[in-house]
C-alpha cells in the first residue's frame, strides 16, 4: 500500500470505530433500536474496498461492513440516519434496521436481513456485468453456512463471473461456534471444490487483505472468474445489541484478543503517530456530531408507510 492508501485506510479505521462505539452506547442507553458492531472486523472491509474502483465496481455487503462503506463514500451522517431509522436515511428511507445498507450512488446492493441470502444477488449483479461487458467486479461479503452460498459460488464458477466472495471468519455464526458449523480450520478449502482459487488471510492485517483482494479483483476483471477470500478476525462485541454473548463466550479470551488482534491498533503502525492522533480526534468529533444531528431529525410520517413497497 502507498502512503496515501495507508492514510486513507487509517481514517476509515478510526471513523468506523468511533461510529461503532457511539452507536453501541446509544443502543445500550435505549436511544436507538438496533446496533450491529463491526469492531474487530474493520481491516477486512477496508482492505477489499480499497482494491475496488469507485463508481464502477459493486458491493453486496455483510452487516459488519461499515468500514467498507466509509471507504466507498458513505458519510457519518448517512450512517447515523440509518441507525436512528430516519426518513432521510439514504440506505432504506428509515424502513430497515441499522446495517441494512444499500446505495445506488455508491453501487451497494440492498442488504438482506436473513444472512447470507444476498450472496445470490451479488452473483446476479456479476452476471449482469458480464452480459453488459461493463468491466465491473462485484464483491459478495457474507456468511457461508447456507445452501444459497454454495449455489451462488457454483454458478459463479461455472459461468466465470467477475465476482469475489469474502467471508469474515470470526469463529462464530451468531452464537454457534465454528467447530459446530464445519470441520475444517478455514473455509478456503471449499474454493477448490468449485474450481476457483482461495486465499486464507489474516483479517486483522489490512495490507494482507488489500494484497489478496487486489489479486482477486484483477483476476475477475480479466475474465478469469471468481475467487474466495477467507479472512480470520475476532468479533469483540456481541453479535448485535439484541445478543448476550456472555452466555457462550469467555470475556477474558476476548480481552486478551483485543491486546494482540485489534486491527485498529495494527493500523496505527502503518501511519505517522501525529497523523493518527489528529485523525482519532477528528473522527471522535465527527461521530458525536453525526449522532446528535441524526437523532434530532424528524421521525417518519405514518401516512407514508406504504411508500417504496411493491404491493
Amino acid at each position: 500500500m502507498t502512503r496515501a492508501e495507508r492514510e486513507r485506510a487509517y481514517r476509515a479505521f478510526a471513523l468506523a470505530r468511533a461510529l461503532d462505539e457511539r452507536m453501541w452506547r446509544l443502543a445500550r442507553a435505549g436511544r436507538a433500536h438496533f446496533a450491529v458492531p463491526c469492531s474487530g472486523h474493520e481491516a477486512i472491509g477496508i482492505g477489499y474496498a480499497l482494491a475496488l474502483t469507485p463508481g464502477l465496481d459493486w458491493l453486496s455487503p455483510h452487516y459488519r461492513d461499515l468500514a467498507a462503506l466509509l471507504v466507498l463514500g458513505m458519510e457519518p451522517r448517512d450512517v447515523m440516519l440509518c441507525f436512528f431509522s430516519r426518513p432521510a436515511d439514504p440506505n432504506a428511507r428509515g424502513r430497515q434496521p441499522y446495517a441494512h445498507f444499500g446505495s445506488r450512488r455508491l453501487h451497494v446492493l440492498s442488504q438482506q436481513g436473513p444472512q447470507p441470502n444476498h450472496c445470490s444477488h451479488g452473483v446476479g449483479c456479476a452476471w449482469a456485468s458480464k452480459l453488459l461487458g461493463d468491466g465491473s467486479v462485484s464483491v459478495v461479503d457474507g456468511g457461508a453456512q447456507k445452501g444459497e452460498v454454495h449455489e451462488s459460488m457454483n454458478l459463479a464458477a461455472v459461468h466465470r463471473l467477475p465476482v469475489v466472495f469474502v467471508v469474515h471468519r470470526n469463529g462464530w455464526t451468531q452464537s454457534v461456534k465454528r467447530s459446530d458449523e464445519y470441520a475444517t480450520e478455514t473455509l478456503v478449502e471449499r474454493a477448490a471444490g468449485y474450481g476457483m482459487p482461495g486465499h486464507a488471510v489474516d483479517g486483522v492485517d489490512v495490507e494482507a487483505v488489500f494484497a489478496v483482494a487486489t489479486t482477486a479483483v484483477a483476476r475477475a476483471r480479466a475474465g478469469e472468474g471468481p475467487s474466495l477470500i477467507d479472512a480470520g478476525c475476532v468479533r469483540f462485541l456481541p453479535n448485535t445489541s439484541n445478543d448476550d454473548d456472555s452466555r457462550y463466550r469467555d470475556r477474558a479470551e476476548i480481552e486478551a484478543a483485543r491486546a494482540t488482534l485489534d486491527p485498529l491498533v495494527r493500523a496505527r503502525g502503518l501511519v505517522d503517530a501525529a497523523f493518527a492522533e489528529r485523525v482519532d480526534a477528528e473522527t471522535a468529533v465527527a461521530a458525536d456530531e453525526a449522532a446528535a444531528w441524526a437523532e434530532a431529525q424528524p421521525l417518519g410520517d405514518p401516512a407514508t408507510v406504504a411508500e417504496h413497497a411493491y404491493a
